[in-house]
């Protein structure tokens, strides 16, 4: 996406500009900006500028709900990658939400999983305050922390009147390590039945929408059967997966902002982005994705037996998969590089792993090497190269020196033989242990 790219969306969209007349409201949601996050182990420069692209790409989803003046700005969790964001995240935070408020756009919150203490921590008194909650005392957005465990009171709507437009506002998140269904038993105050346009703001992992290895840090879980039973929510704008969707789940409208940069390899295919929405009591107007400048991402997979073909090449593994790389790398690329197959340890370690990492660190942004599909074959699993065959040191020296012993025919030699290699079997059954 280039920089005029939004300005573009801006103006394409800007019909929709225009407070409505027929009931609907305007909204920009997100979430899933991971300020903060320091993932890769990079140069401190590229550190540095991870943090800026994340930073900016949550600007942009601000600008845009300036720009279009829309009613309600929300961020559906993990704002931050950390309940300790350091103090450049915070106040590059505080200003963009100082800009929204002076842009008379109300501003909404919800607590993620990355970004909210535990409810263990928090019953030992060991949380600090959520970051977010400290905008909320100075009055720069409406804060939803996730419910604690052993918190079991009605969700507390916040009601507003939006153009005449009444609108009920509740959020829900979970917190890491939760179990269950929290939404099966859910319970909403009375007073959202007063509102036309009702929205649950929701933070947690949804029955049949794919997650990535990175984003399974709690055991619950919204099952679909009770989206479909719940009557109090006419949307649900949600958090946590990384890439965006749009669903009807019986009666209720499912918008899932998805993330705003790639923090994994998790979900390749998704562009990162915000939502623009216009809501009304008889459904939604308009549902538009809103790409944001990102990095590239770009995956090659390498099987073991494309690494070893001396008939074929001169190259060794290390510049065959080199040169499998280079048309890959860019400076706006992350790369997952993935072995995959069998190796001895031999050829494992005929792999100059840091070198192909240097590469990577000079000609592209990142680089991650994934080897959790290599097998390292066990000494009994060897194949040898000439037969293709599998065979066992332990059992090729013992057809070796039965050969020996059968071949001579002085006694002592054989009792030599015979003691040589129940030594060596011992040896090497010592060394197996250890």
């Amino acid at each position: 996406m280039t920089e005029n790219t939004v300005e573009n969306e801006l103006e394409q969209e800007s019909p929709v500009q225009k407070k409505h007349s027929d009931g609907v409201i305007t909204v920009v949601l997100t979430a899933d900006n991971h300020l903060g996050y320091t993932a890769f182990g990079q140069h401190p420069r590229k550190r540095e500028e991870r943090q800026q692209r994340l930073r900016h790409a949550f600007q942009q989803a601000t600008d845009f709900a300036i720009m279009q003046g829309v009613d309600l700005f929300i961020q559906a969790g993990d704002l931050f990658d950390t309940t300790t964001p350091d103090e450049r995240d915070r106040s590059f935070v505080a200003a963009r939400l100082a800009q929204l408020k002076q842009a008379g756009v109300r501003a909404f919150a919800l607590g993620g999983v990355h970004d909210t203490a535990t409810d263990a921590q928090s019953l030992l008194g060991e949380a600090l305050p959520s970051p977010q909650s400290s905008y909320e005392r100075l009055g720069a957005l409406q804060y939803f922390p996730p419910l604690q465990k052993h918190e079991t009171q009605a969700l507390e709507p916040v009601i507003l009147d939006i153009d005449d437009v009444v609108v009920g506002i509740c959020g829900l998140g979970v917190l890491a390590g939760q179990e269950g269904d929290p939404l099966a038993n859910l319970r909403v105050q009375s007073d959202i039945e007063r509102a036309a346009i009702t929205i649950l703001l929701l933070h947690a992992p949804i029955e049949g929408l794919a997650v990535g290895s990175s984003l399974l840090d709690t055991q619950a879980l919204i099952s679909q059967s009770s989206i479909e039973k719940q009557s109090a929510f006419h949307y649900i704008l949600a958090g946590y997966h990384h890439s965006y969707r749009h669903l009807h789940i019986g009666q209720t409208e499912v918008i899932v902002a998805g993330a705003t940069q790639h923090v994994d390899f998790s979900v390749p295919d998704h562009a990162p982005g915000f939502v623009f929405l216009g809501l009304a009591a008889d459904g939604v107007r308009w549902c538009n994705h809103i790409s944001v400048d990102t990095l590239m991402l770009q995956r090659l997979t390498i099987q073991t037996e494309e690494l070893w073909r001396s008939a074929e090449t001169a190259d060794t593994p290390t510049e065959i998969i080199l040169a499998r790389l280079r048309p890959l790398c860019d400076t706006d690329a992350m790369i997952q590089l993935r072995l995959e197959g069998e190796l001895t340890r031999r050829q494992y370690h005929q792999l100059d792993l840091n070198q192909i990492r240097r590469y990577g660190e000079e000609h592209c942004f990142a680089l991650a090497i994934d080897d959790s599909a290599l097998v390292l074959l066990a000494e009994q699993d060897v194949i040898s190269a000439e037969t293709g065959e599998r065979f066992s040191p332990r059992e090729e020296l013992i057809a070796l020196i039965d050969e020996k012993i059968a071949a001579t025919s002085h006694e002592r030699e054989k009792r030599t033989l015979q003691f040589t290699k129940e030594e060596l079997l011992l040896a090497m059954d010592e060394i197996k242990g250890r």
